[in-house]
């Protein structure tokens, strides 16, 4: 659950090789609308609440507490867990309904909208799924590769978020393998907008291998946002699959 201003929260799964840690910065925003959160170290969720309608911090809440418990509950159907894309795609289905439902209740008739951004680590690989422009990132090698397309037209404005429309929703969704020294990134806009592609490499460069090296990196990622200008609400997750 996120928490307004500085916080930080890191942990090395004592069942795998995954290292993972999450910072936020609320930015000169009177609300939090960006939220964090992940189910072991299977499962990963940045949300961010679209400012162009009311209620961004609630929609943004819903959105991350909603596809973290559609994680753990349709995963135990056969059929989804066999197919990690069906899976990602119920997930942001699931979702997207609990947002648009929310316009019944008293207060919420005018609207509510979140980015969605997902990741699912298994053994030997990674799903991804998004919807919005919170981003994912893959530093492997030296390269770092965006692992979905963001929704933004020409002049950086959303085009599609999770609680607009009922039923066509269609995430972005990516498969790809996951080795030894992978480093992920999911990160809302707040941080990637103010952030150019050679402090991001220097940020998955200073990573480590250890709690304290990828706290380090992560926080050095928001620091290097908010001086280079940005006001925003910033979250970024950052996970490791260690040597």
């Amino acid at each position: 659950m996120s928490i307004p201003n500085t916080t930080s929260y890191s942990s090395i799964s004592q069942q795998s090789s995954i290292l993972y840690t999450t910072a936020q910065r609320q930015g000169d925003k009177d609300t939090q609308e960006d939220f964090v959160d992940h189910y072991q170290d299977e499962c990963f969720v940045v949300t961010d609440g679209y400012s162009g309608l009311p209620n961004g911090a609630t929609a943004s809440e819903l959105a991350c507490q909603t596809s973290i418990w559609g994680y753990k509950h349709i995963r135990q159907r056969p059929f989804y867990w066999a197919d990690k894309s069906k899976l990602m795609h119920r997930i942001f289905r699931s979702t997207n309904i609990a947002l648009w439902q929310k316009r019944r209740e008293k207060g919420y008739e005018n609207g509510l909208a979140s980015t969605l951004a997902v990741v699912i680590i298994g053994a030997h690989k990674m799903w991804v799924g998004t919807v919005g422009d919170t981003g994912i990132y893959l530093f492997r090698e030296g390269l770092i590769d965006v692992m979905t397309p963001l929704d933004m037209d020409e002049q950086g404005r959303l085009t599609n978020a999770l609680g607009v429309r009922r039923y066509g929703l269609v995430p972005h969704q990516n498969i790809e393998k996951l080795l030894s020294g992978d480093s992920i990134l999911i990160a809302s806009d707040g941080v990637m907008n103010a952030i150019s592609e050679d402090e991001l490499r220097t940020v998955f460069e200073v990573a480590g291998e250890t709690e304290q090296s990828l706290s380090f990196a992560i926080d050095h990622l928001l620091e290097t946002a908010r001086a280079n200008g940005s006001t925003e609400n910033m979250t970024a997750c950052l996970i490791k699959k260690r040597l």
